[in-house]
């Protein structure tokens, strides 16, 4: 019995493992001096935000550059909050003020850093404190989080210059005048 296994097992491997001349088949190769890893970069750079009010803001964030069409040559603070966090509500009516006061020169997206929120309850939010700048919501904050070195405190802000370069990251509750320093004085270099 012990035989007829190993004889039967014997032309199962023999079967299985015979190969065909595949030699005059024709080989493709692609050449490419662009690794995976800098395809993988290049493909992750480009984010296509969902605001409340169903517009797209597309953005690229790449070698701490951010570009934008529609925020082309303004100062450009990315905010990522919620709504349950109470420095986040304390900085709401400073940026609204700074939005309104430098609105030809300066922008705030709030960047919703929070899973499954109830639009309604977003909408009311947003009513509540009268935001005067964009709020984005859903899973593509969460994967621009990530190239924002991978955000996990909240508040944290992003301040970018006129040139889309990152001149400042801020971790906590940003003061109005400290803010509007960078954006007074221009000190976004």
């Amino acid at each position: 019995m012990n035989s007829l296994f190993l004889f039967f097992s014997l032309i199962c491997v023999l079967f299985l493992s015979s190969c065909t001349d595949k030699s005059n088949e024709a080989t493709t190769v692609i050449s490419d001096d662009t690794s995976f890893n800098d395809l993988k970069i290049q493909n992750n750079s480009k984010y296509t935000l969902t605001t409340t009010k169903k517009e797209s803001i597309n953005l690229e964030f790449k070698n701490q550059i951010l570009s934008s069409k529609k925020y082309e040559g303004k100062i450009v603070l990315i905010n990522f909050w919620a709504t349950w966090c109470k420095p986040c509500i304390e900085e709401m009516p400073s940026f609204n003020n700074l939005v309104q006061k430098y609105k030809d020169k300066f922008i705030i997206i709030g960047i919703l850093f929070e899973r499954n929120k109830d639009k309604k309850e977003l909408n009311d939010f947003i009513k509540k404190y009268k935001i005067k700048f964009p709020i984005t919501f859903g899973d593509e904050n969460f994967r621009i989080a990530k190239a924002f070195d991978d955000v996990s405190m909240i508040p944290e802000s992003f301040l970018f210059n006129k040139n889309g370069k990152l001149v400042k990251k801020f971790i906590g509750k940003i003061e109005e005048k400290d803010l509007e320093f960078f954006i007074k004085n221009d000190k976004l270099k």
